[in-house]
């Protein structure tokens, strides 16, 4: 009868761990396994990939402690602003491919004023070229000299 009671116990507990892992959140209170970039507030002056299949971080909560999982097809080795000899806001970053096939990126970027207020000086989605395991370059250039600040949004070609 013991035996019985303890394999029961057993049965209980296993029950029990299943259902807190499939319950499990992630940063903020999502449930399952998001981003944590989607949780996070956009910097003036960022790269920032908003397709979150190629630079992630998802950290679950479990019962056990967090579970980190990174995925990474790409990341950013170098980036930088200057201005135009004609005032305009210039913006680079050096993207480098981490996977073993080519892939097609594309960048938007974002003007803002001193005041960090939006220019309306939105480029449109331009396509780069990365190849496997190598780098390339995204640069855009604002429309006009009131530039100060940036924000560009990186996702996969489509």
């Amino acid at each position: 009868m013991n035996s019985h009671l303890g394999t029961k116990l057993v049965a209980i507990a296993a029950v029990t761990l299943l259902a807190a892992g499939c319950g499990s959140t992630t940063q903020n209170g999502y449930q399952g396994a998001h981003p944590v970039q989607r949780t996070t507030t956009n910097e003036m002056n960022t790269i920032v990939f908003i397709d979150h299949q190629l630079n992630r971080t998802d950290i679950t909560k479990t019962i056990f402690g967090e579970r980190v999982q990174d995925t990474v097809k790409v990341t950013l080795d170098r980036s930088g602003i200057s201005n135009s000899a004609t005032g305009q806001l210039e913006v680079w970053t050096m993207i480098r491919n981490r996977t073993d096939y080519d892939l097609q990126i594309e960048g938007k970027a974002l003007f803002f004023d001193a005041n960090q207020a939006p220019l309306m000086d939105e480029t449109m989605w331009r396509r780069v070229y990365v190849p496997a395991n190598g780098t390339a370059i995204y640069k855009e250039t604002s429309l006009n000299d009131r530039a100060a600040y940036f924000l560009v949004e990186l996702r996969e070609g489509r």
